[in-house]
């Protein structure tokens, strides 16, 4: 293989693992948005004191766990339940098997633009569910991220785990 060549090699391979990351990072963010749900148990009035503890557990539970914990709310539209099942399902292949399976298993020129074109089909499916997710959520009058005060803002901050991001407490 020439240089010229492999360097093409590298740069494919850096754009499937870009696409997995951009993936990985929708999967965060769509759980962040399954939380607004669980906001609906916070009694009007709770501290942010009160509150964040609950925030802090959500924030260690699985996207598996969050969505069976969700599903005996009443409030769904058809199919949408099905669908976050799914996104559970998408989620744990993609985080547990995927690179394996087409990197290792059974690399090639083909597998890799399967793969590529793979995950922007999850990444176009799980924009649109986030879309979906949001309108309901707004229909039950729950706001968005973008409609939280300062303060609420810095306490989800606190979750960040600062050390090992070269970061101090200051």
């Amino acid at each position: 293989m020439s240089e010229s060549e492999a360097d093409d090699a590298r740069v494919d391979q850096f754009i499937v693992y870009a696409a997995y990351g951009e993936v990985m990072h929708q999967f965060q963010t769509f759980e962040m948005t399954l939380w607004g749900f669980l906001t609906r148990s916070i009694k009007t009035g709770t501290s942010l004191d009160q509150a964040m503890p609950k925030v802090w557990k959500w924030d260690g539970t699985t996207l598996g766990s969050l969505v069976r914990g969700l599903k005996s709310q009443n409030h769904w539209p058809d199919g949408m339940i099905d669908s976050l099942e799914g996104a559970v399902q998408t989620r744990n292949y993609i985080a547990h098997h995927f690179l394996r399976e087409y990197f290792v298993v059974t690399p090639s020129e083909k597998i890799k633009k399967r793969a590529t074109e793979q995950l922007a089909d999850v990444s176009a499916r799980l924009e649109d569910l986030e879309e979906a997710l949001e309108a309901h959520l707004r229909s039950l009058g729950v706001a968005g991220i973008d409609e939280l005060d300062e303060e609420t803002l810095a306490e989800i901050g606190k979750l960040r785990p600062t050390e090992w991001f070269g970061e101090t407490d200051d």
